[in-house]
């Protein structure tokens, strides 16, 4: 009976010590750009034509940062942020017929920033896409979400309402409109 219960006790401290070390890490926040798509208006403006495009990640490394500090703290990657920005970014300008290609002369560099989430009744997001131009011309886009569920979902609609109001902004249709 002595050894049952000694085991039970060294069980009981083992799931302890177990949920107690898993637990006080950060949450990592990541995107995932299968999440939402830009709602179909959205590049309404964009003029179809043949032509080709470079998107460009303005972080060349994964740029981790805390976007929220509580009893947990959450941190996201800025980089992989970018890339969903890109990815939804580039769906829409291929549906319009533009090719992208690295090697373009016609870039645009993005970079998410200033990432910040907020945990309540709703878990809220909002952040910055900035967008930088080949001819020296950028635009710089605030976006915000709620998401009821989880701090992905807010983080990736945020993104997804950026990338929604940059194919809206006349600084970036006036450059990848022009021929």
């Amino acid at each position: 009976m002595v050894i049952l219960w000694n085991r039970w006790i060294c069980f009981v401290f083992s799931g302890l010590l177990f949920a107690v070390l898993t637990g006080c890490g950060p949450l990592i926040v990541k995107s995932n750009p299968s999440t939402f798509s830009v709602p179909a208006d959205a590049a309404a403006q964009l003029v179809k034509q043949q032509q080709s495009v470079a998107l460009n990640n303005a972080y060349k490394t994964e740029t981790q940062v805390g976007i929220y500090s509580g009893t947990r703290d959450w941190q996201g990657d800025l980089q992989q942020y970018t890339e969903t920005a890109i990815t939804l970014l580039g769906r829409e300008m291929t549906k319009k017929g533009t090719d992208l290609s690295p090697q373009s002369a016609k870039t645009i560099t993005l970079r998410v920033r200033d990432v910040h989430a907020n945990p309540g009744w709703v878990i809220r997001s909002d952040l910055v896409l900035e967008a930088q131009y080949g001819d020296g011309t950028n635009s710089t886009i605030a976006s915000e979400n709620t998401s009821p569920s989880d701090a992905w979902r807010a983080v990736d609609g945020a993104i997804m309402r950026a990338v929604s109001q940059l194919l809206r902004d006349d600084k970036f249709l006036a450059y990848v409109n022009r021929q």
